[in-house]
């Protein structure tokens, strides 16, 4: 049996950027219909594995979405950490770089760090808030519909029954494994790192400072990042194939092979890891990366982890969706107006985003390997790099730019040249 309904856009998954494309539709007396695969917040989730710890920063370039669709103040005021500035840290504890928002123009001249379920939450009140915005629970994308070789809806499983949504637009929010993807028939191609990152919370020390902070050694990342006041999120590079052998090792081994590898920070860390008692407060994220050849098709497009998964070194996966749904909604305001949701017009929202997303991931790529890397030459390339953009402004503010999202400014061969000392300083 399969119940059908018309509206005007469905949405596979339920995600910050489904939330804020459908808000901000609404605003132009736009239909959503949001599908996701989790149950609603208030179903009680007691059979559910518990999601992994994470911690995720909101970039300047995204605080005016937020505040774009009216829940800044909100967030802001909620339990989560507003911060300035990034320290950079050799793994045995001198610093290399401090990184300083505050030089952005202002407003926006900050960062938020974050536990990404409040945010969640906060768009998810202003869905429920919205009476054009659907939202279905607990329910799966199974096919596309067609009409003359058009995409004109979807079909979901919900419940084990099938539902039908009539509507001339669906975009697939399903993530790196996008299941509309595959049925857009969008090539795309799935790189999965050889590393991975273990994640976790402790308490926040006494004491620790606003700033967030990067640890980075031979083959080896640590960063210690304030979520609340009264908690902290770690996450610790490892090899992907080490992941068993570790965990097999047991929890305390790991803590003390975490503390060996960055001595100075026993005395910050070695009482809030005692409360790390088990591998069930541990989670694991793999990290990965999808290139798509298109974004768009007659009647559909892709955002976030669905069209350009990244490197999460580069800390702007979840800020890339939210300008997404910015963007492609001021498309959709133009497509519904004039009936058009051909290829050729939804492809001015890729047009527009795919260049800020591909230099992202190149420079993903570009801090993974020289974060990450265990060969002696590089890390002395690194460490000389950080320690010239620490006092030179130029390159300090350039860098800025570019990881805040607020331009993108890829570091020429001058400029790495002048990060060596090897290009006169101004």
């Amino acid at each position: 049996m399969s119940a059908v309904q018309k509206t005007d856009l469905v949405i596979i998954g339920g995600g910050a950027g489904s939330c804020i494309l459908a808000i901000r539709l609404a605003g132009a007396g736009i239909r959503s219909v949001i599908v996701e695969r989790q149950p609603p917040p208030d179903a009680g989730c007691a059979l559910l594995p518990a999601p992994p710890p994470r911690g995720e920063i909101i970039q300047p370039c995204t605080l005016s979405v937020l505040d774009e669709v009216g829940i800044l103040p909100e967030l802001c005021a909620a339990n989560v950490h507003r911060f300035t500035k990034v320290h950079f840290h050799e793994a045995r504890g001198p610093l290399l770089c401090t990184v300083h928002y505050d030089t952005l123009p202002k407003p926006y001249n900050y960062a938020l760090n974050i536990v990404p379920d409040i945010l969640l939450q906060q768009l998810q009140a202003r869905v429920v808030a919205q009476p054009l915005i659907t939202r279905v629970w607990r329910a799966t994308f199974q096919s596309l519909i067609l009409e003359s070789g058009r995409i004109a809806g979807c079909e979901v499983a919900v419940g084990g029954k099938t539902r039908r949504f009539l509507a001339p637009m669906v975009v697939g929010a399903d993530g790196v494994d996008s299941a509309v993807r595959n049925a857009f028939g969008i090539d795309s191609r799935l790189h999965r790192y050889p590393e991975g990152y273990l994640t976790f919370w402790v308490d926040r020390p006494p004491g620790f400072d606003s700033c967030l902070r990067y640890y980075a050694g031979h083959g080896t990342t640590l960063a210690l990042f304030p979520v609340s006041k009264e908690m902290l999120y770690l996450f610790y590079r490892i090899s992907a194939r080490a992941r068993d052998t570790i965990q097999s090792a047991g929890i305390e081994r790991f803590k003390e092979d975490l503390l060996l590898r960055h001595e100075t920070l026993r005395p910050i860390l070695a009482r809030p890891l005692e409360k790390v008692v088990s591998w069930d407060q541990v989670g694991f994220r793999p990290a990965v990366r999808v290139h798509c050849r298109r974004w768009v098709v007659d009647g559909g497009a892709l955002i976030g982890d669905a069209a350009h998964a990244m490197n999460p070194h580069v800390a702007n996966g979840r800020n890339a969706v939210m300008k997404d749904s910015l963007v492609l909604a001021e498309v959709l305001e133009e497509c519904f107006r004039r009936g058009d949701f051909s290829e050729k017009a939804l492809r001015v929202y890729e047009v527009e985003r795919r260049p800020d997303v591909d230099a992202l991931q190149r420079l993903g790529d570009e801090l993974r390997f020289i974060w990450d890397t265990p060969v002696a030459p590089v890390v002395w390339a690194r460490n000389r790099s950080f320690r010239t953009i620490h006092r030179d402004r130029q390159l300090h503010d350039k860098i800025v730019r570019t990881i805040s999202g607020v331009a993108m400014e890829p570091f020429t061969l001058a400029d790495r040249f002048r990060a060596l000392n090897l290009w006169p300083l101004s």
